[in-house]
C-alpha cells in the first residue's frame, strides 16, 4: 500500500499573504552632533573615537576590546570612520531599545486596526460550525472574513522579543496576551490553550479569591501573592498587592508629619516607572518599604473577608501561637478583618514586613483548618486573549491553524526557514488566509547629516541600499524584488502544480501531479448519522 500526502495546493488551501511593514526611527540629534563633531576634529586620533563611542552608549567591553581598536585605525578615511561610529551606535542597548518600542508600536497598531474593521464587519464568528474545512473560495473577499483576530509575533531572538513583549504589554491588558517564550511544557501548553480557546481554567482561592491556573497538575495551595504590612499603630496584618495605592518617596515621606512609616522608596529601584507601578512586580519590593495602601473593608474589588469568629473555627488562635512563637518572622498568618480606619481608609500609611503567597501563609500542615483549592471545583473564566508571542526555539510543530496573523521581527530570507514558520498557520484545517508581515526598521539621519554621509560615501546611510523583498513566490517562497519578478518565476516554479515546468517521472514528486485527492463530499448540517 501507497499513503501519498497531498500538497496543500491540491486540497486549496487558502494562500497565505505576505506584507512588509517598514519603521522609521530618527537618529537622537545629540548622537548626530557627536559623531560629525567626531569625523570633523578626531583626525587619526584613536582616543577621541572611543571617548565619542562612550558618549554614545557603546558597552565598556567593546570599548576595550583589541578589535574595535584595529578598526579605529584601519578605517582612516572620514567616510569610513562615520559608517563605523553610526554602525557602533546602531548596536547599542539605547537604539535597539528604540527598535523595540517602535516595533512593538506599529504591531499595536495594526492589532487595533484589524480589531476595529472585524467590528465594523460585524463582529467575530469564534465558533461557526457551519464553516468549511477550508474557505478557498472566499479567501480573497475580506468582507467576509469574520474570524476571530489572532496574532503571532513571532521572533528569532529571545531577548528582542522579550523586549518588544515589555512595550505591547503597555498597550494591552495581561490577559489579552498568551507567552511561548520559556517555561515548563505543562506551562506553555497552557499558554497556547489560553491564546486558541479564549479561556483559562484553574480555580478561585476561597480565602483570597486570587486565581490559579490549572496546567494539569493537583492544585494544593494558593500561589497568590499576599503582603504583610503594618501601619504606625503597630497593628499588623495581610494585604492583596493590588490594594497597594503607590510606594512613598521621599518628597512624600517628609511631607508627611510623621505620618508615614518605614522607609522612602527609590525611584531609580524601579527602572524609572512611576511609583503606583510599585504592586505590578515583587521585584521591585524590600523588607521595610513605606507604603500608600487602600484599606477599605467593603472594597467592591476585593474578596468579603471572613469575620474573626470565623477565623477562629478555622484555626487563627493556634496561627498567631505559631507566629509569636517565631518572633513574627515566620511564615504563618491570616487574611482577618482590616483594621478600622473610619473616613481616612482609601489613603493609610504601612510599612512592608515580608510577603509570600496565600497557601504559606495559611498552612494547612500547621494550622488551618478551612477549606483550601483542592475543595474547589475547576473552573473556566472568559478571556480575550489575541496575542501570541512565540519564541522561534519553541515554534516547532504547532498547530496555529487558525492564526490570522503572523509578525516576524526579522526578516527570514532563508526560503525554506520562511517556509517551516508559514507553515505553522498556513496548514490543514486554516478557514482563511494568514497574514506574515515583517517589520523593517530603518534609521534616518536629518538633512545636514545627510548631506554630509552622501559627501562621504557612506554606505551605512545608503538610500539605495534600502531594498525589501517586495514579494514571496506562494509555491517555493523564494523571495523577490517586484511582483512581476515573482509571478515570472511561479509560471516555472517546480512546486507549482499548474506551472510549465518539465517534472521528471521517475522522481517521488510525480506521484503529486498523478494522484489526485477525492473530491470532498458536503455533509448537510441537518444529518444526524446514526
Amino acid at each position: 500500500e501507497v499513503m501519498v500526502m497531498h500538497k496543500k495546493e491540491d486540497i486549496n488551501l487558502p494562500k497565505p499573504i505576505f506584507k512588509q511593514g517598514e519603521v522609521t526611527i530618527f537618529i537622537p540629534p545629540s548622537v548626530q552632533s557627536t559623531i560629525v563633531d567626531t569625523v570633523h576634529s578626531a583626525g587619526n586620533d584613536t582616543a577621541a573615537y572611543l571617548e565619542a563611542m562612550a558618549n554614545l552608549g557603546v558597552s565598556g567591553r567593546r570599548l576595550v576590546s583589541e578589535e574595535l581598536r584595529r578598526e579605529i585605525e584601519l578605517k582612516c578615511k572620514g567616510s569610513a570612520r562615520f559608517d563605523l561610529l553610526l554602525s557602533e551606535y546602531l548596536g547599542t542597548d539605547s537604539f535597539q531599545s528604540l527598535v523595540d518600542e517602535k516595533q512593538a508600536q506599529y504591531i499595536v497598531e495594526a492589532v487595533k486596526r484589524e480589531r476595529s474593521e472585524l467590528n465594523a464587519r460585524g463582529g467575530s464568528i469564534p465558533d461557526d460550525s457551519n464553516a468549511p474545512i477550508t474557505a478557498a473560495t472566499s479567501s480573497n473577499n475580506v468582507a467576509c472574513d469574520r474570524r476571530p483576530i489572532k496574532v503571532v509575533v513571532y521572533s528569532q531572538s529571545h531577548s528582542n522579543l522579550l523586549s518588544v513583549a515589555e512595550y505591547i504589554y503597555r498597550s494591552f491588558q495581561a490577559e489579552n496576551i498568551a507567552e511561548l517564550t520559556e517555561g515548563k511544557i505543562a506551562d506553555m501548553a497552557y499558554e497556547l490553550g489560553r491564546f486558541r480557546n479564549s479561556y483559562k481554567e484553574g480555580k478561585k482561592c476561597r480565602i483570597c479569591g486570587g486565581w490559579n491556573d490549572y496546567n494539569g497538575k493537583k492544585l494544593i495551595g494558593c500561589r497568590r501573592l499576599l503582603m504583610e504590612v503594618c501601619d504606625a499603630e503597630g497593628r499588623t496584618f495581610l494585604i492583596e498587592p493590588e490594594r497597594v495605592n503607590s510606594a512613598v518617596g521621599q518628597v512624600e515621606f517628609n511631607k508627611s508629619n510623621n505620618g508615614a512609616v518605614g522607609t522612602p522608596v527609590d525611584m531609580i529601584r524601579l527602572g524609572g516607572a512611576p511609583l503606583s507601578d510599585y504592586r505590578i512586580s515583587h521585584k521591585n519590593w524590600q523588607v521595610g518599604d513605606s507604603l500608600c495602601i487602600n484599606a477599605r473593608g467593603d472594597h467592591p474589588l476585593f474578596q468579603k473577608r471572613w469575620s474573626h469568629n470565623q477565623w477562629a473555627a478555622y484555626g487563627s488562635d493556634r496561627c498567631m501561637e505559631l507566629a509569636e512563637k517565631d518572633n513574627f518572622q515566620g511564615r504563618d498568618g491570616f487574611l482577618g478583618p482590616l483594621p478600622d480606619y473610619e473616613e481616612r481608609c482609601d489613603s493609610v500609611h504601612v510599612k512592608l514586613n515580608k510577603w509570600q503567597v496565600c497557601g504559606k501563609f495559611h498552612g494547612k500542615n500547621r494550622w488551618y483548618l478551612g477549606p483550601t483549592l483542592e475543595d474547589v471545583d475547576l473552573e473556566k473564566e472568559l478571556q480575550d486573549v489575541f496575542i501570541l508571542l512565540l519564541d522561534a526555539k519553541l515554534s516547532h510543530g504547532l498547530d496555529l491553524s487558525f492564526v490570522t496573523h503572523l509578525f516576524l521581527l526579522e526578516p527570514i530570507d532563508d526560503a525554506a526557514l520562511l517556509e517551516q514558520v508559514t507553515s505553522r498557520a498556513h496548514r490543514l484545517g486554516c478557514t482563511g488566509p494568514v497574514t506574515i508581515e515583517t517589520v523593517n526598521v530603518w534609521q534616518e539621519l536629518d538633512g545636514e547629516t545627510k548631506k554630509l554621509a552622501k559627501d562621504l560615501s557612506s554606505v551605512v546611510q545608503d538610500e539605495d541600499r534600502k531594498v525589501l523583498s517586495k514579494a514571496v513566490c506562494e509555491h517555493c517562497y523564494r523571495s523577490f524584488e517586484s511582483i512581476e519578478t515573482a509571478e515570472i518565476h511561479e509560471q516555472s516554479c517546480e512546486r507549482n502544480p499548474d506551472s510549465e515546468a518539465v517534472v521528471d517521472p521517475f522522481h517521488l514528486s510525480s506521484v503529486y501531479r498523478d494522484i489526485k485527492p477525492p473530491v470532498p463530499v458536503p455533509v448537510c448540517p441537518s444529518e444526524n448519522i446514526q
